[in-house]
């Protein structure tokens, strides 16, 4: 996030809206990832919550050997592509030879961070995240370092993959030596075994759905924003979202910490007490995505002027409907994965997938009528849609009884705090200074933790009592 600027200022608008949509087209390959980390980790985390550790071994080194045959597929497919770039991005000459070659290296860096999901799943299942937690730390400071270095020593584009690739070599070296650690302790033997792998392969059409789905909706954005409108369009969208995706980033943390915990818990088989962690959770991703999203509506246009400069800055409705629309995709999310927990892919990726699928139509329609404001709401519909399908089967896998006041409580503090940072972002937070911002920022998280302790003062209290908060 820091890097932009420098990328504007090194690269250039359009040619970095050239490599967004590029990187558009290397994330929709990552579909070939199949999404299996979700089923590795469920399935370890029970296996070593049931104390078989045979099988926890079994199930983590067969899926090491599927991600293997993911990441050579990915490669090949990955060097194909390359050789189209020019022609779908329109380019020619010099930088048509500069983007094919940074987009291989691109994909050697995604191949290398497809294992280090593998092994960090492993670790995560576990319950014992914090060794690639702090690899990744470590990786991605030392890739923004190189990066920064070759961008001040002339190398333009290419520093951006290098630095990446730099980064997740590392990452790679620490996961895999932590993942050969863990692995020794359960004391088990290597072995192949055909019936894992079968199991992998089985239930892999529907996570390559749900993996499609996700990631051709999510990374279709500059790709499609490049094609009907500019690529200086596109770097000004992402931009204007990136803030929006870095809060996204925080709460992913949350996702990817309760997966693996929730799925030793639903291993009891305990619906009651499944419920209540699970009621916690999404109460817990109910608040904080509600004040991370509001606040970066009534912020994010001071954020990018200080940032980048007022030029790259969208108006008020973009920025409005992107931080309604991650919101509700950061609700969607959690469910996601408590449904996953519980060990049911197959309905929630046929969610997941349609979500897609509906979200790159609504983009086609919306940019094509409404211009770029087509794009955050075609993500908002289609993740609304999914919420409303994935919450009604999580309540019916746990029978739950939902409380009608409580949900239309919510519903409203949603729309007062939004509305309240939409009106904010136009009439008095504008930040001519960091320091400014910094004072603002305050007073506006502040204000919208204070009105939504309000709207919702007796729920608070009863938390309070209880000890929850």
């Amino acid at each position: 996030m820091l890097l932009i600027p420098l990328y504007l200022y090194y690269i250039g608008a359009h040619t970095y809206g050239l490599w967004l949509a590029s990187g558009g087209i290397l994330g929709m390959l990552a579909m070939m990832n199949f999404g299996i980390s979700s089923m590795l980790i469920q399935r370890v985390s029970r296996s070593y919550s049931e104390k078989d550790f045979e099988r926890t071994g079994a199930y983590f080194f067969n899926g090491m050997i599927v991600y293997l045959v993911i990441c050579l597929l990915f490669g090949l497919v990955g060097w194909a592509v390359s050789e189209a770039i020019p022609l779908i991005l329109k380019v020619a000459g010099d930088d048509a030879a500069v983007l094919q070659g940074c987009f291989l290296l691109a994909v050697v860096a995604m191949v290398v961070a497809i294992l280090n999901e593998c092994l960090r799943s492993f670790s995560q299942a576990l319950l014992r995240p914090v060794v690639p937690m702090i690899a990744m730390a470590i990786g991605r400071i030392i890739g923004i370092a190189v990066t920064i270095w070759m961008l001040y020593d002339g190398f333009a584009l290419w520093s951006i993959p290098i630095g990446t690739v730099v980064g997740e070599c590392i990452i790679g070296i620490v996961s895999c030596f932590h993942a050969a650690l863990l692995f020794r302790q359960l004391k088990v033997k290597i072995r192949a075994d055909y019936q894992i792998i079968r199991e992998y392969v089985r239930t892999s059409p529907a996570l390559l759905m749900a993996r499609m789905g996700d990631v051709l909706s999510r990374e279709s954005e500059p790709l499609l924003i490049t094609v009907f409108l500019s690529p200086e369009v596109t770097a000004a969208y992402m931009i204007t979202r990136k803030a929006a995706d870095m809060v996204f980033q925080v709460l992913g943390v949350l996702y990817g910490a309760s997966h693996s915990s929730f799925s030793h818990l639903a291993g009891e088989e305990n619906l009651e007490k499944t419920w209540a962690i699970a009621s916690k959770l999404l109460l817990i991703t109910f608040a904080s995505s509600l004040l991370g999203f509001a606040t970066y509506v009534g912020l994010n246009e001071s954020f990018v002027g200080l940032w980048v400069g007022k030029e790259f800055a969208l108006d008020h409705t973009i920025v409005f409907l992107i931080g309604c629309a991650f919101f509700v995709c950061s609700l969607r999310a959690m469910v996601w994965q408590l449904l996953n927990g519980l060990g049911d892919f197959v309905y929630t990726s046929s969610i997941i997938v349609g979500e897609g699928v509906s979200r790159i139509a609504l983009m086609f329609i919306g940019l094509s009528a409404f211009g770029v404001v087509g794009v955050p709401c075609a993500l908002l519909l289609s993740c609304l849609l999914s919420l409303v399908f994935l919450g009604l089967r999580l309540k019916k896998t746990l029978y739950v009884n939902v409380d009608m006041r409580f949900m239309i409580n919510a519903l409203f503090t949603v729309v007062v705090l939004f509305g309240s940072a939409l009106l904010i972002s136009q009439s008095i937070f504008i930040s001519e200074s960091w320091g400014m911002f910094v004072m603002c920022a305050v007073l506006l998280f502040g204000t919208l933790m204070v009105l939504m302790g309000s709207l919702n003062y007796r729920m608070c209290m009863a938390y309070l009592k209880k000890g929850v908060l």
